[in-house]
C-alpha cells in the first residue's frame, strides 16, 4: 500500500518505480541515478497514481526500446537510446564512446579501450577517480564520481551533500557532508554537531565532530570538542590539549597532546610524537624518540 500524501513515478531511464511527495518538482532514481523532472507537461518523467495504474502507451514503448550500454571503465550496466553515440556512465560519470558499427541487435558490450598515459599514471600513484558517499540517516553507500556536489542515497532516497567547507570566520550553522571539512586557524566552529567525510582541523572547534575518514589535527591550545573518526592523525605543529576523549579505529600522533583516546585498533606514538593522558586500545606502538605517561589499557574496547 502506497504512502498516503505520495504518488507512484517511473524513470524514463530504466524504468524503476519508486514513490516521491506529491508536491515534489524533481528528483533522482534511486536505481540508476538519473535525474527525473516531475512537472506536469514534462516528457521526462512518467506519472503514475498511487490509487490506480495508469497506462503508459508510448512512453513505456520508448523504455522497453532501449539498449543496454556497459561502461568500459567500472562495467556498470545501463539503458540509452538505440541511437545514442555516445553517453557518460551514471555510476563513475566516465565518458563512454560507442562504436561507429555498433548497432542495437549487436553486442552491447564495449570493448575496453587500452589505459592512456594519464589513466596509468593515476593508476600508478593511486589516484582516486570516484569516492564512497555514506547515507546519513541509514547504512545505504554509493559510488560517484571524486567531484560530485551531491547525491540521493539508493536505499532512502535521502539527500547527501558532498561539498567542501572552509570555515574562516565565526561559523555557528550544524554541517552534514561528505566532504572535507576544512577549519582554519583564525575561525570558531560552534556548532552542536558536524559531520563530514574527512577534516583539517587548525581552530578551535566546539561540540561534536564526527567524520567517517581522516582528520587531521593542527591545533594549538585547548580543544573544546570532541572527535570521533576512522583515523586521527595528530600532525608535528599540533601542541593541543582535548577536553574530551577522542574516538578512532587508529590513531597517529607525530605532535604534542594530553588526551584521553580510545582505539578500536592501534595507538602509534611517533619519533616526534607526545602523549600525557590515557590509552584504550587493542594496539599501542611507541616509536624511538617518542614519549607517552600514562595509563594504557590493551585489549577489547567498547
Amino acid at each position: 500500500m502506497a504512502a498516503k500524501g505520495r504518488i507512484e513515478i517511473q524513470c524514463p531511464q530504466c524504468g524503476n518505480l519508486q514513490l516521491e511527495p506529491e508536491l515534489a518538482q524533481s528528483t533522482n532514481c534511486r536505481k540508476c541515478g538519473g535525474y527525473i523532472s516531475l512537472e506536469k507537461n514534462s516528457k521526462s518523467s512518467v506519472w503514475r497514481e498511487t490509487s490506480s495504474l495508469a497506462v503508459l502507451g508510448p512512453q513505456l514503448e520508448a523504455l522497453k526500446a532501449r539498449v543496454e550500454v556497459r561502461c568500459p571503465a567500472c562495467d556498470n550496466l545501463q539503458l540509452e537510446p538505440p541511437a545514442v553515440k555516445s553517453t557518460y556512465c551514471r555510476k563513475c560519470g566516465g565518458y563512454i564512446q560507442l562504436e561507429k558499427g555498433w548497432k542495437p541487435g549487436e553486442s552491447k558490450d564495449l570493448q575496453r579501450p587500452a589505459p592512456s598515459v594519464l589513466r596509468k599514471l593515476e593508476s600508478l600513484f593511486g589516484v582516486q577517480r570516484t569516492i564512497v558517499a555514506r547515507c546519513f540517516e541509514c547504512t545505504g553507500e554509493r559510488e560517484v564520481p571524486k567531484h560530485a556536489a551531491s547525491t540521493l542515497c539508493p536505499k532512502c532516497g535521502a539527500y547527501i551533500d558532498l561539498q567542501d567547507y572552509k570555515i574562516t570566520g565565526v561559523y555557528t550553522r550544524s554541517i552534514r557532508t561528505g566532504g572535507k571539512l576544512i577549519v582554519t586557524e583564525k575561525c570558531d566552529l560552534i556548532a552542536n554537531k558536524v559531520f563530514c567525510g574527512s577534516a583539517e582541523i587548525g581552530g578551535p572547534v566546539r561540540g561534536q565532530l564526527t567524520c567517517s575518514g581522516e582528520v587531521w589535527v593542527r591545533f594549538k591550545g585547548k580543544l573544546s570538542g570532541s572527535i570521533k573518526a576512522k583515523t586521527v592523525h595528530i600532525d608535528k605543529k599540533c601542541n593541543a590539549e582535548f577536553l574530551h576523549p577522542v574516538f578512532a579505529e587508529l590513531v597517529e600522533i607525530a605532535g604534542t597532546i594530553s588526551a584521553q583516546i580510545v582505539s578500536t585498533r592501534t595507538v602509534a606514538i611517533r619519533k616526534t610524537g607526545r602523549l600525557i593522558g590515557s590509552v584504550s586500545a587493542r594496539g599501542f606502538t611507541v616509536d624511538k624518540g617518542g614519549y607517552f605517561l600514562g595509563d594504557v589499557s590493551i585489549g577489547e574496547t567498547h
